[in-house]
């Protein structure tokens, strides 16, 4: 599970869509009580922001013309209260994010080199 943190306009559909799904993931994740520390130690994942992340996303998507049956809820999001608050809070280095984005996805990197 990974949230990238960049500017949707950038990603490709597969990178898009990929945080996308995996927004409703981690969610789920956290609905179960599993732990999610090995993802925030690992820049993955900023809890606090996956509401409005999941906004973004689905607004790029559907700018794109592709669908978008899912919904993500604010009550739905509601269990990120349950996680203790440094896990609430953390933020992920997306800086850092988006260099590894544009690093692993040459589609990426030329989406990016557009928009500069």
């Amino acid at each position: 599970m990974r949230q990238w943190l960049v500017d949707p306009k950038i990603m490709c559909q597969k990178h898009l869509c990929g945080e996308h799904l995996e927004l409703h993931m981690t969610i789920g994740t956290i609905k179960k009580g599993i732990k999610i520390d090995g993802y925030l130690k690992n820049n993955l994942l900023e809890p606090r922001s996956i509401y409005e992340r999941h906004k973004i996303l689905a607004e790029e998507m559907l700018r794109r013309g592709y669908n978008h049956k899912s919904p993500l809820n604010e009550s739905d999001c509601e269990c990120i209260l349950n996680l203790k608050n440094e896990q609430q809070y953390w933020e992920i280095d997306k800086e850092s994010a988006l260099n590894d984005l544009i690093s692993r996805c040459p589609e990426c990197e030329k989406r990016l080199k557009e928009t500069l």
